[in-house]
């Protein structure tokens, strides 16, 4: 199902406002603004319209999605024309490049009754060489308050608009609901994009007020992250270069990691090793990888490079240390 939209409808939905901060850093320019936000509940392309985004009976087991922007898009050297959705990010094809809300996004439908409650939508609007596409989490919920409570009460609208010209890639945030964002959201929230270089990432990170944030490129394991959730049409964009240089694209191996709460998840059975990195390349902890091993336990909190190695290949994960 696709909705074609006239150009000429579309600008008249924005109602755009001064860009209120312009930083650069590592070849990508990040602006903030706030945009009239409207959900499209209708058309479109349902990636998740009918089933749970993650699996009831093994709640860390997240759902992946490939999909096409059809159009070159290079961001940090990776083109995302073929591109992986999961919660609310996406990511290159080997996943060495992510660009997203990284605050565990989930089915509000999850681990209660009467099914999907959150649908993942995909629109298309425009044409060559203008062509825009939109991405949609329509009334999602927070790992971290189905964690807390046992089911999702709170929620919030989400939307992800990658432009064929220009290099833009734009979330705009729509109503939410949180209670209590020091409990769900264990205090901040991680937004922006990184890059796996080897053992190191680099990236982008925002800081602080949500309204108006700062942003860190370097030590990215120190970031205290967004103090409160943005609000209802709040728009965050990175312009990326697109003449930053092609990277060979990794073929994917077999093995899949997750983490959440402290733990690691893997696909399966496999034992191998874990190395964790800071921000700047140095492992600052390592141990036996198996499903459910503990990890992250004699580091600060903040962001981190999980490589994981078995077996069936290797893999590379960020994750939020958050004790």
């Amino acid at each position: 199902m696709i909705l074609r939209n006239r150009v000429a409808v579309l600008a008249a939905l924005l109602f755009f406002m001064p860009v209120a901060d312009s930083l650069k850093a590592q070849g990508a320019q990040f602006t903030h603004d706030t945009v009239a936000y409207a959900n499209r509940l209708r058309g479109g392309e349902a990636i998740a319209n009918d089933s749970i985004w993650d699996t009831p009976s093994d709640e860390w087991d997240t759902l992946l999605y490939t999909k096409r922007l059809n159009f070159p898009f290079y961001a940090m050297g990776y083109n995302l024309d073929t591109f992986l959705l999961e919660d609310g990010y996406i990511s290159s094809t080997d996943g060495n490049f992510s660009v997203g809300n990284f605050s565990d996004l989930v089915d509000k439908g999850l681990g209660g009754r009467g099914g999907a409650k959150s649908p993942i939508s995909l629109h298309r609007f425009g044409s060559a060489p203008n062509r825009i596409v939109m991405l949609q989490w329509a009334n999602h919920g927070f790992y971290g308050d189905f964690d807390l409570r046992g089911q999702c009460s709170d929620s919030g609208n989400m939307q992800m608009w990658i432009y064929e010209t220009g290099g833009k890639i734009e979330l705009r945030f729509g109503k939410n609901y949180i209670r209590d964002f020091a409990s769900s959201m264990a205090d901040f929230t991680f937004i922006g994009y990184s890059v796996i270089d080897g053992p190191s990432f680099t990236g982008m990170v925002l800081e602080g007020n949500p309204n108006r944030p700062s942003t860190r490129t370097t030590d990215l394991d120190q970031s205290v992250g967004l103090i409160a959730y943005p609000p209802q049409s709040k728009r965050y964009t990175w312009t990326f270069d697109a003449s930053s240089g092609v990277k060979k694209t990794e073929k994917q191996s077999g093995l899949k990691v997750w983490y959440s709460q402290g733990l690691i998840y893997m696909k399966g059975n496999e034992t191998g090793t874990y190395e964790l990195f800071d921000g700047a390349g140095k492992c600052v902890e390592k141990g036996i990888a198996q499903n459910r091993a503990s990890v992250g336990q004699t580091v600060k909190p903040g962001l981190y490079l999980l490589r994981v190695n078995t077996a069936d290949g290797s893999a590379a994960v960020r994750i939020s240390v958050l004790h």
